[in-house]
């Protein structure tokens, strides 16, 4: 009798577990999710590297995805967070996410909207939200991220003064 009324309480228990466990796996796919881009940009990073710099940029870039029930990015914004640092006054006229290898150069295709900072003393800090980037880029980016780099160009180093690859995001 003793070892009845312990098995049906361990059966019961095993049961209540099965079930749990079986609904948190059939969960749907969140309808909105963060992916963050941690990322230190220097100089040796551009292709061809720029040599003599000492200036870097840390920070971030975020995507806010919408998503439908299914799953698939229905639209998102990209902010771009950096704390910037040159050993001088500086003007910076670009930040973007370029689709390039490590190692090569490429197009952009999310453009921050960045065109003129003027900074005396060469620190500082660049936030910006964009809105509009098609779906289809910004699920090619989480998908590979390590096709595609983000930099900061300036008035001396037009086509990239800083750069880093991106790599793949941490959830927020």
């Amino acid at each position: 009798m003793k070892r009845t009324s312990l098995v049906v309480p361990a059966l019961l228990v095993g049961i209540v577990a099965l079930v749990a466990i079986g609904g948190a796996s059939a969960k749907k796919p969140a309808l909105s999710a963060t992916p963050v881009f941690k990322l230190n940009l220097k100089p040796s990073q551009e292709v061809p590297a720029i040599k003599g710099l000492k200036a870097d940029a840390v920070g971030s870039v975020t995507f806010d995805l919408e998503r439908s029930p299914a799953g698939t990015i229905t639209s998102g914004e990209v902010i771009f967070y950096f704390n910037y640092s040159f050993p001088a006054a500086v003007t910076i006229n670009g930040l973007h996410i370029h689709v390039g290898a490590k190692g090569t150069n490429g197009t952009i295709v999310v453009n921050s909207g960045v065109v003129s900072i003027v900074d005396a003393d060469g620190k500082g800090n660049v936030t910006t939200v964009v809105t509009g980037t098609a779906p289809a880029t910004l699920q090619a980016i989480l998908d590979n991220p390590r096709g595609y780099y983000v930099n900061l160009h300036t008035s001396v180093n037009t086509t990239g003064a800083i750069r880093e690859q991106m790599h793949n995001p941490r959830p927020r």
